[in-house]
This record gives structure tokens, C-alpha cells and sequence, in this order.
């Protein structure tokens, strides 16, 4: 076993042994120690027994992260409920540039609203900085969101951070009306990815971002879809450059409306006042709407004129609106040192706007050792299947610790919710005639980490496949033709509508002299409730227990009752 699924065994088993110390302590009575002790020696002799009552102490339980800003140790718990519920790389460098930034951006006392807040470490961070912080997102997210403010701010910050449920949308007025909801700050880190709400995002942004608030946006580019929400980004906002490192971007933004109302106003001012005079005579009203003509035009060639000279001494510099630091040269000879630093940072950032990123999609690369075989696995975000899941390190420790259990060599396999692979490739280098099988959108990055691996390394050439799970699979898979020793299957049961649709997958597939394996860590309610299923629908036994981490394996009753 790796080192990561070792110390998440190890956490998992000392609170096991924490959780039987107390209740011990709270033993109080000796008649009832003699009764623990009595069980403990029928459950010793009865081997495997298990009690029929079990129930997990916990339904869910992330991983937990320490961060360190503002001179605070935070504490981030993960979930899994969606992307939400991890920590991404936007968030992290938005914190940063907060914590070094603390002249330019100064957050005491300010309004902040945060949106797509996720495990809230980006308001953990602003809330110790010293704003009054609202923290939103979907409503099955808040749950953990607000768990991690409250852990992180009680006590430390000024203001008590509020959270809030915020849907994007395009009519947000009704719910969160412009004139009571208006914040000094708007946040936002990494909320642009592979979804289909980008236009409600941009609409959201618009609606917060009004005259006087600053929306600071942080993202790193993994599709082409950012770059096509960044060019609508710029063209909604006056937009600049805050700080860029490789694909990492943190852009800052305010409404246009302001320039839009400051212009109007000028207009207003340049109209005739004496328009009685105008509707005298019909030639005096065509004099004077020539004259208005030729005076706007003045008007707008002075007002031009002014603009540009406000926005050379403006330290945003509009990315959209960069001009040619050659033409005020003239102009420059006498400045100080800081309008040539200022100058050289329009330089920059004007060679940036032309930017066009090499690699559209980049995620983390992570190496694990089974079987003689160092396995290099990328992960991505394209949905759960592209994580690496606790259940598939377990699984691929106990194939290799159990080969003569499970002898994989020569034998038929099919993985079911393959992901990144992981337990494909270890079940091909065990000598595994393997097929692993997703949704179509995963099947990509699922080939790329199974062919990486596995070439010049085994007997068998693993296949990839498409596998939507369903009821009705004998059209595409019949039974007569798609027959396997072996079905693997590791967290596949999670938070979503299709367990039924699984539990059926796995019924197909498992068919007389076929065996099952699966490994699940509970962490819902609807675990539970598919495990009794799971074991009604087959002949079950318990192969690993480590926690909440369980191992199974499974026979078709079919066979049993054919016996009978």
C-alpha cells in the first residue's frame, strides 16, 4: 500500500481506537465491563462475525487541509459533494495576493461578497483581513462552508462572516436588489471551469460589480471556454492586470456604468440652455442645429481628449484600451521615476493582451508504486472521474498483497467507473486481460493514463470503452458475448441519481462463475441504503475492513438457484 492510503488507514484506525477509549472511561458500572468483555470473546470466537446493527459513525469525511495567511494557521475541510468542495489553485493565489497586497487592496472594514465560495478559504482569508465578509454559493455546499468560516474566524476577525445561497442567474434583482445588496468587494476565484453557467456568471459578476465596487477574479485557464469568458470578462468591465504566472491570471474590474454616467453628464452640460429662442424662426432652428452639431463634435474630440489624458494617470490602465507608450514621450521627459515604471508596466501588459496560452488544459500529475511499477496518474476536473478516489488506492493495495486470492493472470476484467485508470492499470500489470470502462466525456484522459502505463509493461493490451450505466444493457452488452472473471469496481458510489442504474450495470455483468469486487468508503446515508441492496442482489462477504473503507466481494445467486 502507498504511502497516501496508509496514512489515510492509520487516521482512520487511531480514531477507531479513540472512539473505544472513551466509551471505556464512561464505563462505570463493573457488571457492564464484564459484559463488553463477554462479547468481545463471542466476537473473537465467531471469527468474521460482524454486528447486525452496524452503523458508521460519520457519513462523510474529506480531507483536511492547513493553510497559513494573515499570521493564521487556517484549517480547510474537503468534501465531496461537488466541485465545490476541494480546494483549486485560483483560490490559493487570490489569498496570497491578499495577504501581500494588504496597501493597494485594503480590506478593513470593507463590504466583501464572495461568489462560488466552495470551502471558503478565500473569505476565511479576507474575514481576518479585516472586512465584513458574505460568503455564497449553491445550497448543498453551504453546510461545509460554514463549518470552515466558523472553525477559522471565531474569535480572530472584526466581523462575523455571514453565508448566503446564491444561484447565478440573469434576474437577480428580485431576490438581491441593487440598492440594499451593494458590497465594496467582489471575489471570485476560480469559478470558471467545465460548466454550462458561464453566461449566468458573467450576468452575476455585472449585477454585483456596480459603481464604486471592485471585483478582483482569479482563474487559471484550462479550456477554451476561459479564454471566450475572458474576452466577454473585458468587454463587460474596465479590466486590468493585477498579477499573471503561467496560466494563473488574477484580474481586477470595475463597472463601465460610471465612464457611461460621467459622459451623459458632460453631454447634458454642452446642450443649449436658450431653446425658446431655437423655435422662433424655422432658419434660426436650422442654424442653430448646425451650430450644436459642430459644437458636440468639438465637444466629443475635447472629451476624448480628457479621457485619455485621465486614463495615462490611472495606475488600472485598461487592458482593452492600451495605448502606445511612444506617443507621449514628449510628455514623459520630465516625470519621475514612477510614471517610467508605470510606463513600463503598459508595456508589459500590452505584449500580454496578445497572449495566447500553449496549453489549453493543465492539472497535476500523481505517482504511485504497485506491482515493481512506478504509475504516473493525471488527474482532471471534468468531473468526479477525473479524481483519485480513496477506494482505488485500497483496491489496488489489496490486488497486489492478494494475488493468490485474486489471481488476475490470464483472467477476463472488466472495471466499471474506471476514472483516471488507476485500478485498470494495476489489474493489467497483474497479468489482466482488462477493459475499463466510463462515460464518454472521461474515456480521454481514462486512455491516456492506462496506455501511459501499461506499454512494453504487460501481457494483455488493456481496452477502453464507453459504459453508460442502465437497465437495459443486452442490446449493446449482451451476456452471450460480454462474459468476465472479473468486475473491479471502486467508489462508484457516491452523491448522484444513478445507483439503481449501478446496481443493475453490476447485475448484468456479474453472471454465473463471474466475481465481483468493490470498494466503497461510506460517506452518505444512500451508501448504506445501496450496500443492503447490494448484498440482497448478491452472494456477499466481507474481503477488507479498514473504517469505512470496505471491500467486497460478490457471486451471482443465479447460480445458487440453479443448483437448488
Amino acid at each position: 500500500m502507498d504511502t497516501s492510503s496508509k496514512g489515510l488507514l492509520e487516521e482512520l484506525s487511531l480514531g477507531k481506537n479513540n472512539v473505544e477509549d472513551e466509551e471505556e472511561e464512561t464505563d462505570g458500572q463493573h457488571q457492564e465491563k464484564e459484559t463488553d468483555q463477554s462479547q468481545t470473546e463471542d466476537l473473537c470466537a465467531g471469527g468474521q462475525k460482524k454486528a447486525a446493527a452496524w452503523a458508521p459513525c460519520f457519513y462523510s469525511k474529506g480531507g483536511k487541509e492547513v493553510y497559513r495567511y494573515v499570521g493564521q494557521e487556517i484549517i480547510i475541510e474537503e468534501a465531496f459533494d461537488s466541485f465545490a468542495g476541494m480546494i483549486w489553485p485560483g483560490a490559493l493565489s487570490l489569498c496570497h495576493y491578499l495577504d501581500t497586497h494588504r496597501d493597494q487592496h485594503n480590506l478593513v472594514d470593507k463590504a466583501v461578497l464572495e461568489i462560488g465560495a466552495g470551502t471558503g478559504l478565500v473569505s476565511v482569508v479576507a474575514a481576518l483581513l479585516g472586512a465584513w465578509v458574505t460568503a455564497t454559493d449553491l445550497p448543498d455546499v453551504l453546510s461545509n462552508l460554514r463549518v470552515n468560516l466558523s472553525r477559522n474566524t471565531r474569535g480572530r476577525c472584526r466581523h462575523t462572516p455571514q453565508v448566503a445561497s446564491l444561484s447565478w442567474g440573469f434576474d437577480l434583482e428580485p431576490t438581491y436588489p441593487s440598492s440594499v445588496y451593494r458590497y465594496d468587494y467582489v471575489l471570485a476565484a476560480d469559478v470558471v471551469y467545465h460548466h454550462d453557467y458561464l453566461d449566468e456568471l458573467l450576468a452575476t459578476m455585472k449585477h454585483f460589480c456596480k459603481q464604486g465596487t471592485t471585483l478582483i477574479w482569479a482563474n487559471k485557464v484550462r479550456f477554451e471556454t476561459d479564454l471566450t469568458f475572458t474576452d466577454n470578462f473585458k468587454k463587460a468591465f474596465h479590466t486590468s492586470l493585477l498579477a499573471e504566472d503561467g496560466e494563473m491570471k488574477i484580474f481586477m474590474a470595475t463597472s463601465r456604468q460610471e465612464e457611461e454616467d460621467s459622459e451623459a453628464e458632460a453631454e447634458i452640460q454642452n446642450l443649449p440652455l436658450n431653446l425658446e429662442e431655437a423655435k422662433t424662426d424655422e432658419e434660426e432652428e436650422s442654424m442653430k442645429e448646425l451650430e450644436k452639431s459642430e459644437e458636440a463634435e468639438h465637444n466629443c474630440e475635447i472629451l476624448v481628449q480628457t479621457n485619455r489624458e485621465t486614463e495615462e494617470q490611472r495606475i488600472t490602465s485598461d487592458d482593452e484600451e492600451i495605448e502606445d507608450p511612444s506617443e507621449d514621450n514628449s510628455e514623459e521627459a520630465d516625470t519621475t521615476s514612477n510614471n517610467k515604471s508605470n510606463q513600463e508596466v503598459r508595456t508589459e501588459k500590452a505584449v500580454l493582451y496578445k497572449f495566447v496560452p500553449s496549453v489549453i488544459f493543465s492539472h497535476g500529475k500523481d505517482i504511485y508504486h504497485y506491482v515493481g511499477e512506478d504509475i504516473v496518474i493525471y488527474e482532471s476536473i471534468d468531473s468526479y472521474g477525473g479524481v483519485m478516489w480513496p477506494a482505488a488506492l485500497a483496491l489496488c493495495s489489496f490486488l497486489e498483497k492478494n494475488k493468490h486470492t485474486v489471481n488476475l493472470e490470464g483472467k477476463t476484467v472488466l472495471e466499471l467507473g474506471a476514472g483516471t485508470g488507476l485500478v485498470s492499470i494495476v489489474a493489467t500489470l497483474l497479468g489482466g486481460a482488462v477493459t475499463a470502462t466510463d462515460l464518454p466525456q472521461m474515456l480521454s484522459n481514462l486512455r491516456a493514463n492506462v496506455m501511459r502505463n501499461t506499454r512494453g509493461r504487460c501481457r494483455h493490451t488493456p481496452q477502453i470503452a464507453s459504459l453508460p450505466w442502465g437497465f437495459d444493457l443486452e442490446p449493446t452488452y449482451p451476456s452471450s458475448v460480454y462474459r468476465y472473471d472479473y468486475v473491479l469496481a471502486a467508489d462508484v458510489v457516491y452523491h448522484h441519481d444513478c445507483l439503481d442504474e449501478l446496481l443493475a450495470t453490476m447485475k448484468h455483468f456479474c453472471k454465473q462463475g463471474t466475481t465481483l469486487i468493490w470498494a466503497n468508503k461510506v460517506r452518505f446515508e444512500t451508501d448504506l441504503t445501496f450496500t443492503d441492496n447490494f448484498k440482497k442482489a448478491f452472494h456477499t462477504s466481507l474481503l477488507a475492513e479498514d473504517g469505512e473503507m470496505k471491500i467486497f466481494m460478490a457471486t451471482s445467486r443465479q447460480g445458487k438457484v440453479k443448483e437448488l
